[in-house]
């Protein structure tokens, strides 16, 4: 079962992961101290996949408290350890775990949703980490060269000039990349004309993903995935309506803050649960992104459940003023660079990269915006890409 399966039911679906949902219950419980204690006393195997909702939920802080706990397999089996600092205060970090199996099925997936950008012969710009064996620019490697396209990864951008000239030596076809670095590349070099991009490892905003299409007359693709999933999860197909999930690998609820599991095309948080993960399985995991399941079929034929596109971070989107909101009013404006945000009782001040003339436009849509607070527009530091928009709303 692949990523576009347009022959497979829904009821077949349900049946398929029914299996493979209590196969993996059992394997945790049995193999994981964590698990044997997180379920202890749920009555398995589930009767249906509706069945999960009576299971506990789990989020990062789990994995961080847990560590090798969570693991179901004994070092010498564990292919590749993803750690990754929290944002608490203690140093604690967080480890993710993957056998060559788990990261063989992701470049699997791979192989399938990227034979809808490019072909056999076409060059593919990976603006992705790719110096690590088994990472996410590795895997894409990998995927491409499976069915004859031409990889050739930069890796993350650190220096937009650079990676601009990059671009210009080459007749890419495809590129993929973090949504701000590829909106700075687009910016530094609007006269290429790549006919696909694919944004991924971080939130898409709208207007910045609008922004990439309008100056490279191009094509944007959605990718949503996390460290947790190993890299992959949910991809677009060309007919843009929503991104296909990996349904042989994960089966997806959407909840509501107590947790409680909503209807297709409810908004709500996205929990997880994986059905094939060898060395860390994840059940019932609290993502912390917002989305909502669409179950109309798609054009390209397919009838599965899809993941609309995620509208951010929860935590963010629980205040009106926010930086995904910011993102959404300021990101298709081409002087604007970059920007931070502060914001003090009824001030807010915002400090922008990039051209001053732009600054009247900038506090103009602000003011619209939030009519009830006193802008001020100020010059920002330089523009530096070093990953993924780690802006706050201080």
């Amino acid at each position: 079962m692949n990523v576009f399966d347009q022959p497979v039911t829904r009821r077949q679906l349900r049946t398929y992961q029914l299996e493979l949902l209590n196969r993996q219950l059992l394997y945790a419980v049995e193999r994981s101290p964590f698990y044997n204690e997180h379920l202890r006393g749920c009555e398995l195997p589930l009767a249906s996949p509706d069945a999960l909702a009576g299971l506990p939920l789990m989020d990062s802080v789990d994995i961080t408290q847990n560590g090798f706990a969570l693991s179901c397999l004994p070092q010498r089996e564990i292919r590749r350890i993803v750690t990754l600092k929290t944002s608490g205060t203690t140093g604690a970090s967080k480890r993710v775990f993957f056998t060559r199996g788990d990261i063989e099925r992701t470049v699997d997936f791979f192989a399938v949703g990227m034979r809808y950008l490019c072909g056999p012969g076409d060059a593919v710009a990976v603006f992705m980490p790719g110096a690590t064996a088994d990472g996410i620019g590795h895997q894409l490697r990998r995927a491409l060269e499976r069915f004859g396209a031409r990889p050739r990864i930069y890796g993350a951008v650190a220096d937009v000039a650079d990676a601009a000239a990059f671009l210009r030596d080459g007749n890419y076809h495809t590129l993929v990349g973090i949504p701000a670095q590829m909106r700075a590349l687009a910016l530094a070099c609007p006269e290429l004309r790549p006919a696909n991009v694919l944004l991924s490892a971080d939130y898409v905003p709208l207007s910045l993903k609008a922004a990439v299409e309008r100056l490279w007359h191009t094509s944007c693709f959605e990718h949503y995935g996390m460290t947790e999933t190993c890299y992959g999860f949910a991809v677009d197909c060309p007919c843009h309506q929503g991104m296909h999930i990996r349904h042989d690998e994960f089966l997806v609820e959407i909840v509501d803050e107590a947790g409680r599991p909503l209807l297709p095309g409810q908004w709500g948080e996205i929990v997880i649960t994986s059905l094939r993960r060898e060395a860390m399985p994840i059940i019932r995991y609290r993502t912390g992104d917002r989305g909502r399941l669409l179950t109309e079929p798609c054009a390209c034929g397919s009838v599965l459940p899809r993941l609309d596109h995620v509208q951010g971070r929860i935590r963010a989107l629980r205040e009106p003023l926010n930086i995904h909101a910011l993102d959404e009013l300021l990101l298709d404006l081409d002087p604007v660079r970059d920007y931070t945000a502060r914001r003090e009782g009824n001030s807010l001040t915002v400090f922008v990269s990039g051209d001053p003339a732009v600054f009247p436009v900038v506090k103009s849509r602000l003011a619209g915006a939030y009519p009830a607070l006193r802008i001020t527009v100020l010059p920002g530091e330089p523009f530096r890409t070093t990953g993924t928009l780690k802006r706050t709303l201080e």
